[in-house]
C-alpha cells in the first residue's frame, strides 16, 4: 500500500475535491490509501493531542480504552512477536503490517512508525486537511455558540469534502471497524497465524466500550457527560453492523486465494454474519434485509469468484447506505425499528417457528379438472366416486407416524452457558484451523440448507424444516453448538470445542491460569473442572461423550429413520479427529471402553420404520406431496402376467379379462422408485429400505385385493 500522500492546502483540496479532479491529482493508488476505512495516509496524521484541545473529554475517555492502551502493551506479547517473526519484520511498531489496525502511524525521516495505539483518526480520518476547516466557526470571536446555521452547514460539508468521516457518517465510521476486526488478510492469517477477527464482534455492544458521546454535553454545558446513545441511535447502528459484517465478509472471501484457514474462515463469518441477518429480517419488515440475505445466499462463495463476490459486497454497502437514508433518526419510519431492541439486549427471542407437520388423513383424491380443491391441489373425492372423463385418480398411501415420545432434547442439559464457538479462536489458533476442515464443522450445513434427508427425518419425528436449525430442537444437540443466549434461534456452528469440552461461559478464563508445563495439575485446569469443562483425557469420559451422539437409542428418532450408529468406529474415529499432542489410545483399548459405555446406554430398540404421505396418480406420474421433503418421482410397476390354468401365458386380451374377471388375482399397484445408493451406503440402512419396501407391499397388494372387490386372505 503507498502510505505517502501529496499535501495541499485545505481550501484547494476542497475545491478540487468538489469538481472532482482530487483523485486525478493524487492518482489512484494514493487515492484508495487515502479513503480506505480503518487506514490513514500518515503524513496527515495530527494525532490525538491535537484533537483533544477541544476534545478534552474524549481525549480521557480514549486512554482508558484498549484502543489507546495496546499502544503499551501489544508490542510486548508473545503471540505479537511470533506473528511478526512469521511475516517477516521484527519491529512491530515501524514499517510494519500492524500499523495499519493497531496503531496510528505517522511518518518520521523517511520511516513510518507508530505514535499511538488506534485514536481519533483511524476512525475520523486524518485531519491535516481538515482539522482548521472543522475548527473554523466563522471568524475571529466566533465559537459554536454564535456560529451562523449557514456556517455551520457549509462548515460541516467542507469537512467532509477534506477527509473527514464525522460521527453521524455512520456508514463510514463504523466501516472502519470492519475494517479490522475482521481481518481481511490472507497472508496474516494464514501464514502470521493472526487470530480470525473479533469474537462475538456486535457494534453496539462494543461500541458502548469506547463510547466518547459528549458533543450534546458541549453545545448545552460543560462537556463532561458521556451521554448514553439514543435507542433509536442504536437500532440504526445494529442494523447497520449487521449489514457491514456481512458486507465485509464478502470482502475478505473475494480476498481468499488459497483453500486455507483464512478462506475458511471468512466463509465462516458469511454464514453467520446472513444467519443474524435472517433474524433481524424476521423480526422486522426492512426490505434491505430479505435483499441482502439473497445477495450472500446467490453468490459463490468459493475460490476465484473475486469479482462477483466484491460486487455482491458494494451491492449490500449501497442497500445499507439506502437504510440510513430511509430510516432517518428523527424519521417516523425510524421507530419501526423498536423490534430490533431485543437483538440489541442480547435477550433470549423466539422468532417464529413454522406449523409442525400435521398428520396425514387416508383419502382418494382427483388429480384434475375438480371443483374444490383440497389442502394439497387436488379435488376430494368421496368413497366409490369414479372420476369424471379425463381426469386422473389419485391415490393417497397415509404416512406411518413415528414411533415413540417426542423430545426436545437428546443430551442432558448443563447448567452452564455455551459461547459462540469462535470464542476459543484466539488461543487455540491450530485447533480451529483443524475443525475447519473436520466433518464436525460442516455438521449443522444440511439443516441451514434444509438438505432433503434431514428435512425428511425432521417431517417423520414431527419438525418442520424450519425448525431443524433452531438452538431448541433436537436436531442441534448433535449437529451444532448452541449459544445459550441463542437457544431460540438458528445455530451458527456445526460440532465445536464446547460440543466435547463442554460449556465454556464459566471456565474461559479460568482455564487460562498457571504455566502449560503443570499439566493436569494447572491451577486453572482444576478450576475448570468444577466449572463446566469436560475431562476429556480420561478415557471413559471421552467415550461417553462421543457416544452420547454416535450412538442413538431414541426410538422415535430412530423411527423416523435416522442411522443408529451402531457401526460407528470409534478408533478410526478418533484416529481422524485427533487435534492434540498426547497419544492416542490403541484400538483395542478404545473399543472396549468404547463397549463399555455402550452397554451402560442399553441396546437400541427395534421400532418400525415410518413414512411420509405418499401420492400415486393412476397414470403413474407424481403428484406433490403436502410439503413434505423432496422425493423420486413414483412409477408404476409392471402389471402381473395373466397364466393360463395350465400355466402358459395369456394373450393381451386374456390377460385384461383375467385381471377384471371375478376372483382374479392379478392386480395393478404403484410404488415409489427405490431411492438411489452407492458403495458407501451402510448395512444397516439398506436393511432399512428392504423393510420398508416389504412392508409397502404387502400393505399395497391387501389394498388391491379389497378395491378388486375380494377381501385378501391374509396370507
Amino acid at each position: 500500500m503507498n502510505r505517502t500522500a501529496l499535501t495541499v492546502p485545505a481550501a484547494m483540496r476542497v475545491l478540487l475535491q468538489i469538481f472532482g479532479l482530487w483523485g486525478c491529482m493524487l492518482g489512484s493508488p494514493v487515492a484508495v490509501a487515502a479513503s480506505e476505512p480503518g487506514r490513514v495516509v500518515p503524513d496527515e496524521v495530527v494525532t490525538a493531542e491535537s484533537c483533544g484541545e477541544c476534545h478534552a473529554s474524549e481525549l480521557v475517555v480514549w486512554k482508558t480504552t484498549p484502543h489507546a492502551t495496546g499502544f503499551k502493551s501489544l508490542h510486548r506479547k508473545a503471540s505479537a512477536s511470533a506473528i511478526a517473526e512469521r511475516m517477516g519484520f521484527k519491529l512491530i511498531k515501524r514499517d510494519s503490517i500492524c500499523l495499519d489496525c493497531h496503531y496510528t502511524p505517522t511518518e518520521q525521516r523517511g520511516q513510518l512508525r507508530a505514535v499511538s495505539g488506534v485514536s481519533c483518526e483511524s476512525c475520523h480520518g486524518a485531519g491535516k486537511e481538515w482539522i482548521d476547516v472543522h475548527n473554523d466557526y466563522g471568524g475571529k470571536g466566533i465559537d459554536h455558540t454564535t456560529e451562523t446555521a449557514e456556517h455551520r452547514a457549509a462548515r460541516i460539508e467542507a469537512s467532509r469534502a477534506a477527509g473527514m468521516r464525522r460521527p453521524t457518517d455512520l456508514y463510514p465510521v463504523v466501516s472502519s471497524c470492519f475494517a479490522c476486526h475482521t481481518v481481511p488478510n490472507e497472508a496474516l492469517v494464514n501464514v502470521g497465524k493472526h487470530s480470525l477477527g473479533s469474537s462475538g464482534f456486535e457494534l453496539v455492544k462494543w461500541m458502548d466500550q469506547i463510547r466518547h458521546n459528549f458533543l450534546d454535553s458541549f453545545l448545552t454545558g460543560d462537556g463532561s457527560v458521556n451521554a448514553e446513545l439514543s435507542q433509536a441511535h442504536k437500532r440504526r447502528m445494529y442494523f447497520v453492523g449487521r449489514a457491514l459484517d456481512l458486507e465485509y465478509s464478502l470482502r475478505g472471501l473475494a480476498e481468499a486465494t488459497e483453500p486455507g484457514v483464512f478462506f475458511k474462515a471468512m466463509q465462516r463469518r458469511l454464514r453467520s454474519s446472513v444467519v443474524e441477518m435472517r433474524a433481524v429480517a424476521t423480526v422486522s419488515d426492512v426490505a434491505a434485509a430479505d435483499q441482502m440475505i439473497t445477495l450472500a445466499k446467490n453468490v459463490d462463495a468459493n475460490l476465484g469468484n473475486r469479482d462477483a463476490l466484491l460486487a455482491a459486497a458494494d451491492r449490500v454497502g449501497a442497500l445499507n447506505r439506502q437504510f440510513l437514508e430511509a430510516y432517518d433518526e428523527g424519521s417516523s419510519a425510524a421507530q419501526a425499528l423498536a423490534s430490533f431492541d431485543p437483538l440489541i439486549a442480547g435477550e433470549q427471542i423466539d422468532l417464529p417457528r413454522d406449523p409442525e407437520p400435521e398428520a396425514p388423513e387416508s383419502r382418494t383424491v382427483v388429480a384434475a379438472g375438480g371443483t374444490q380443491n383440497d389442502s394439497q391441489g387436488a379435488v376430494a373425492t368421496t368413497g366409490g366416486v369414479a372420476p369424471a372423463p379425463g381426469q386422473a385418480e389419485v391415490q393417497i398411501i397415509p404416512g406411518i407416524e413415528a414411533e415413540g415420545e417426542k423430545r426436545s432434547h437428546l443430551r442432558p442439559r448443563s447448567k452452564f452457558d455455551t459461547l459462540a464457538a469462535s470464542a476459543c479462536q484466539k488461543c487455540h489458533g491450530d485447533q480451529n484451523a483443524w475443525w475447519f476442515d473436520d466433518p464436525h464443522y460442516s455438521a449443522v450445513e444440511p439443516f441451514l440448507d434444509r438438505a432433503q434427508k434431514p428435512s425428511k427425518i425432521a417431517r417423520l419425528y414431527g419438525l418442520s424444516p424450519s425448525q431443524m436449525a433452531r438452538g431448541d430442537s433436537l436436531c442441534m444437540d448433535c449437529h451444532g453448538t448452541i449459544a445459550t443466549a441463542r437457544a431460540g434461534r438458528e445455530v451458527q456452528d456445526g460440532v465445536s470445542c464446547q460440543s466435547c469440552h463442554g460449556p465454556g461461559a464459566s471456565y474461559l478464563d479460568p482455564h487460562q491460569e498457571g504455566e502449560k508445563s503443570l499439566g493436569r495439575q494447572r491451577p486453572g485446569f482444576q478450576k475448570a473442572l468444577q466449572l463446566g469443562m469436560k475431562d476429556l483425557q480420561e478415557l471413559k469420559t471421552r467415550m461417553r461423550n462421543c457416544a452420547s451422539c454416535h450412538y442413538v437409542t431414541d426410538p422415535r428418532l430412530i423411527s423416523s429413520g435416522h442411522p443408529t450408529g451402531v457401526d460407528f468406529d470409534i478408533a478410526g474415529g478418533m484416529a481422524k479427529i485427533k487435534h492434540w499432542s498426547a497419544g492416542l489410545e490403541t484400538a483395542s483399548s478404545l473399543k472396549t471402553a468404547y463397549q463399555a459405555v455402550l452397554s451402560e446406554r442399553g441396546a437400541i430398540p427395534k421400532v418400525r420404520l415410518a413414512r411420509l404421505e405418499q401420492r400415486i396418480s393412476s397414470g403413474g406420474g407424481p403428484v406433490a406431496d403436502s410439503g413434505s421433503a423432496p422425493r423420486r418421482p413414483t412409477v408404476r410397476a409392471p402389471r402381473p402376467v395373466a397364466r393360463r390354468a395350465d400355466g402358459s401365458r395369456a394373450g393381451a386380451g386374456a390377460s385384461q379379462a383375467a385381471a377384471s374377471a371375478p376372483g382374479s388375482q392379478a392386480v395393478t399397484i404403484d410404488v415409489p422408485e427405490l431411492p438411489e445408493v452407492s458403495e458407501g451406503t451402510s448395512i444397516e440402512d439398506l436393511l432399512k429400505l428392504v423393510k420398508e419396501r416389504v412392508e409397502l407391499l404387502y400393505e399395497k397388494l391387501g389394498r388391491a385385493r379389497v378395491h378388486g372387490g375380494r377381501q385378501g386372505d391374509g396370507s
